[in-house]
């Protein structure tokens, strides 16, 4: 027996209906789960970029000190200028506007300048990251060492108090 134009009709407003209601919902549910934006574990996001600049501290290092004409073994510092590639890449993403130092928050070194041109923040992190990798990709020590000169400038623009 043949559906009437009528009862399809009604269907069809049936179904929008519940989709609409599933939307609804699913809308409503990602506003309750903040995901990894900081809403709910701020501090812990603030410690997990202090423990990334102390291993990006760590691997600099060496890495200045080769700079400064010091020997070590070219691939031992490639390799630190790898991690700290790595490291900056994932930086600036843990600088959501939830970790912005306030007056009744949680300690953080971080500057505010930070939130306040993000953008800017983010080009600096990702140059530095673009000459730490150069820096891993080096041939030889005079050029690692022109690149970790450069690698060290570029740091210190791009994680001011953090």
């Amino acid at each position: 027996m043949p559906i009437s134009f009528r009862w399809r009709g009604v269907a069809s407003l049936g179904a929008l209906a519940v989709l609409c209601a599933a939307t609804l919902i699913a809308a409503r549910a990602e506003q309750r789960v903040p995901g990894l934006t900081g809403l709910d574990h701020a501090a812990d996001v603030v410690q997990a970029r202090q423990l990334l600049m102390t291993q990006i501290d760590e691997d600099m290092q060496l890495v200045d000190l080769a700079a400064g004409g010091k020997d070590f073994p070219l691939d031992e510092l490639k390799s630190n200028a790898n991690r700290i590639s790595i490291v900056l890449g994932a930086f600036p993403h843990l600088f959501p506007p939830q970790t912005k130092p306030g007056p009744d928050e949680f300690s953080t070194a971080a500057a505010p300048a930070i939130w306040q041109d993000f953008e800017a923040f983010y080009g600096q992190t990702d140059a530095a990251t673009k000459l730490a990798y150069d820096a891993s990709q080096a041939t030889t020590i005079e050029q690692f060492r022109d690149s970790a000169k450069k690698l060290r400038v570029a740091c210190d623009g791009a994680t001011p108090n953090t």
